[in-house]
């Protein structure tokens, strides 16, 4: 098996692993456990996970003080990323909530045009109006669909506070942080966040049953430290665009998972708005790519 091979199947495993935070996230949110809980207990297990994986290629856990603030601060909008995706399934269809998060690659752009200055080309206007049309289709206006005003704006909101977090990322220079150390403390950050405003919303639940634990165990291995790792894996061998092309995989496994799983609506209207979701972001991510190659 090729190199380029293995990162195909990196990347798709990363995307698709990605794609099952539903899965495990809403039998623990069904069993009464807040929003809070469930994401603390993620990134806890995840941290764990990462830790192991850092210390077996024998990396050094060490930073400055300088790299943990600036980990800090990703940590936090980490956080805001990661609690309103998993609390906008309490108010929409998982599917359509995730493909509404992923999005993202939108929401980035704007905030470079708008704060960076970056031209509005034809093909981004053409991405905004697709992702636009694709959020009212997904938003739940047809007979039987369980969506609600407050869901999109949930979800619009995870999708933004991940694309803030990507744009922060080359900003605070955290780059020259091995990648899987800094997950590792992203994770981390995360966690400990999470644990000091969890009194605020009525202290941490832990698991009900054993079945709910295993949820919570699968939901910090595998979309959250496996999607990851692989992630890394991918990137070093078949390079960011494809990576990201293949990153569609994410929300089509949502999607499914919603329908053959927890029944969810599949209606032409939702197939369309996912369809114009996904050539929206394709699009951004093609033209970066060039943009890319043309400054190269």
């Amino acid at each position: 098996m090729t190199n380029k091979t293995k990162g195909f199947i990196e990347a798709m495993i990363s995307s698709c692993t990605f794609g099952m935070i539903p899965l495990f996230s809403m039998p623990c949110l069904a069993s009464g456990m807040d929003t809070v809980s469930v994401i603390t207990h993620r990134y806890g297990l995840a941290c764990l996970a990462m830790l192991v994986i850092t210390l077996c290629q024998g990396q050094n856990l060490k930073i400055s003080f300088s790299d943990a603030w600036r980990i800090f601060v990703l940590a936090i909008f980490n956080n805001l990323g990661a609690f309103t995706l998993i609390y906008g399934y309490q108010f929409m269809d998982s599917g359509a909530a995730t493909t509404i998060q992923f999005s993202y690659p939108v929401f980035t752009c704007i905030i470079m045009m708008m704060f960076f200055h970056e031209k509005l080309t034809l093909r981004t206007a053409i991405a905004i109006v697709l992702a636009v049309v694709g959020v009212a289709c997904l938003s739940g206006y047809e007979p039987g669909g369980q969506c609600s005003a407050w869901g999109v704006f949930i979800e619009l909101m995870a999708g933004l506070t991940y694309a803030i977090y990507l744009v922060l990322v080359p900003m605070l220079k955290v780059r020259k942080i091995e990648s899987s150390k800094l997950t590792f403390y992203v994770f981390l950050f995360s966690t400990l966040q999470l644990v000091s405003v969890s009194p605020f919303s009525g202290g941490l639940v832990t698991a009900s049953s054993p079945m709910i634990f295993i949820n919570l165990l699968l939901l910090g291995l595998i979309p959250t430290a496996v999607s990851n790792f692989t992630l890394i894996m991918g990137l070093k061998q078949i390079g960011s665009t494809l990576t990201s092309i293949l990153g569609a995989l994410e929300p089509l496994t949502a999607m499914l998972i919603g329908v053959f799983v927890f029944k969810e609506k599949f209606t032409v209207v939702i197939a369309l708005g996912f369809v114009a979701i996904i050539v929206s972001v394709l699009l951004l991510i093609l033209q970066k790519s060039e943009q890319e190659e043309a400054v190269e």
